[in-house]
């Protein structure tokens, strides 16, 4: 679904912010493609795995052919490590391409999870979750829209096999608890373009500042939501 906002900015909603069920709401700016989990893992000649041959194709049409190889390594990599993170809750990955001055192709993966903590307060939550990080350095903790937050930003050194010619990634992470102080959203954007990192800081900055757990959408969007089961059932009893 796409809206034009009285700035003349188009942007896109997808589908899951419609959901009735939906409790986390964040924007992510040009030159990232979401890649459906689910979509990793579909039939050859299913829709699904369709639309996921189409958004491959279209990744690949912003990468310069020597690099194609590649890039397409490094995706069989992510897809063999996407069963795992469906089990530790992330709920959103995204391929990010971005031109350098020099005229490469940066790449990057953002990633968001949601995950369950032991109940604590907010910024405490936020401050334990980024403590139990090892090798990361704390870059900061700040107040966000959607409440405190934590963030660390790490240099990760790579196995030469794992990335040919690039051998240390680099990563940085915001953890930002809900208000009710016993879930977490966790934010993590990774490149090997280490020698980008200012530029990806300010991306993941930017990204966790549009991180909502109200939803943000306009009232005449949010009519367009269905009404919850549990919803539905209060109100026909209640009325």
């Amino acid at each position: 679904m796409t809206r034009t906002d009285e700035t003349d900015y188009a942007y896109v909603i997808d589908d899951s912010a419609l959901e009735s069920g939906c409790d986390l709401w964040f924007a992510i700016p040009p030159g990232f493609s979401e890649i459906s989990l689910g979509d990793l893992f579909p039939r050859p000649d299913s829709e699904e795995g369709q639309r996921a041959v189409e958004a491959v194709d279209a990744i690949l049409s912003l990468v310069p052919t020597e690099s194609r190889d590649d890039f397409l390594t490094r995706l069989a990599s992510a897809r063999e490590v996407a069963l795992l993170m469906l089990k530790e809750g992330v709920v959103h990955v995204s391929v990010g391409t971005h031109h350098a001055e020099d005229g490469r192709v940066l790449e990057s993966f953002l990633t968001v999870t949601r995950t369950e903590v032991p109940f604590s307060p907010p910024k405490l939550a936020a401050v334990q979750a980024a403590t139990k990080r090892r090798n990361a350095a704390p870059v900061a903790v700040a107040d966000m829209p959607c409440g405190p937050a934590a963030f660390v930003e790490a240099v990760v050194e790579l196995p030469a096999a794992a990335d040919p010619g690039r051998h240390s990634m680099y990563e940085i992470t915001a953890y930002l608890p809900y208000p009710d102080g016993r879930k977490l959203a966790v934010l993590t954007l990774t490149t090997t373009a280490v020698e980008a990192r200012e530029h990806y800081r300010d991306i993941h900055r930017a990204i966790a500042q549009t991180v909502s757990f109200d939803n943000p959408l306009p009232d005449d969007i949010r009519e367009e939501i269905p009404e919850s089961e549990v919803a539905a059932s209060v109100r026909a009893v209640f009325g």
